[in-house]
């Protein structure tokens, strides 16, 4: 799949071996209290408003699992969009399977782009809430940076309210990746390797923030929320949230006043749908 001038940084190669359609192994999944706290802690998220139904962004950490559990590697994986369809409340310690495959790949400048789609069934054979992830795969060189003229851009933040922050610090910043195990995200000679000045954050960590910025306007039963991850956030960056008047938008933007996050909510509805 790769030709020599495109290898893949180092152990991604082992994606040449999965190609699109690749069947990942069914797994159980749940959210305890524990669990849901542990990532809201990590993110400054109140756990109140979701009384005993699941944080779905909780569940996004399950796509690295499903990846894993396949032999193909987490380390050096950067994801770039993320898109969560919920048709239901999921109570906390509701077991579903992990049912998930590799999507087309694609090609650009910096890397290969991986494809993934994710649902979690119930024994019903219902399912509440699907995924779909895209992920940088990067090559084992950079290419050449080109120097742009500076343009001059709009400031993200016109038109749009805080609605909260994201604070974070090396500690959070492991501790939200734990289950991951991306050493992008918590060892600095491996991020330095890859062309970053200090580990990532994991992007979940925005998701998992943005959506506890939704959830304090109304709990969804049904939401198709999509989030785009548009430039690196540091385990040291400080993010303050923000939100469009229509509640439609929403944005993370660090402490330069960068984008670094951009999440649009297609669709939400409040009333519970449940016969």
């Amino acid at each position: 799949m790769n030709d020599q001038a495109k290898i893949l940084s180092g152990a991604l190669n082992a994606y040449d071996a999965s190609p699109a359609g690749t069947r990942f192994p069914v797994f159980s999944s749940y959210i305890d209290r524990a669990r849901q706290s542990h990532y809201h802690h990590t993110t400054g998220v109140s756990g109140a408003a979701f009384a005993d139904l699941v944080d779905v962004s909780v569940f996004a950490q399950d796509v690295s699992r499903a990846i894993a559990k396949a032999g193909l590697p987490n380390d050096g994986r950067v994801l770039v969009r993320q898109r969560v369809f919920q048709t239901g409340h999921i109570r906390l310690d509701e077991v579903l399977s992990v049912e998930g495959e590799i999507g087309p790949y694609g090609e650009g400048p910096r890397g290969r782009y991986l494809t993934c789609r994710v649902a979690f069934r119930r024994a019903d054979r219902t399912v509440p809430l699907r995924m779909a992830t895209e992920h940088l795969l990067p090559y084992g060189e950079a290419p050449a940076r080109r120097r742009k003229a500076a343009a001059k851009r709009e400031d993200p933040r016109l038109g749009m309210q805080p609605v909260g922050s994201l604070n974070l610090n090396p500690e959070n910043v492991m501790g939200y990746a734990k289950e991951v195990g991306n050493q992008i995200h918590f060892d600095p000679e491996f991020a330095q390797s890859r062309g970053y000045r200090a580990p990532l954050a994991q992007g979940l960590m925005q998701l998992t923030a943005l959506h506890g910025a939704i959830v304090k306007r109304a709990m969804p039963w049904e939401m198709d929320l999509e989030i785009c991850f548009l430039r690196p956030v540091f385990w040291d960056s400080q993010l303050t949230l923000y939100a469009g008047l229509a509640g439609q938008l929403y944005r993370c933007i660090d402490q330069d006043g960068k984008l670094t996050a951009e999440a649009t909510l297609h669709h939400l509805t409040a009333q519970d749908m449940e016969p």
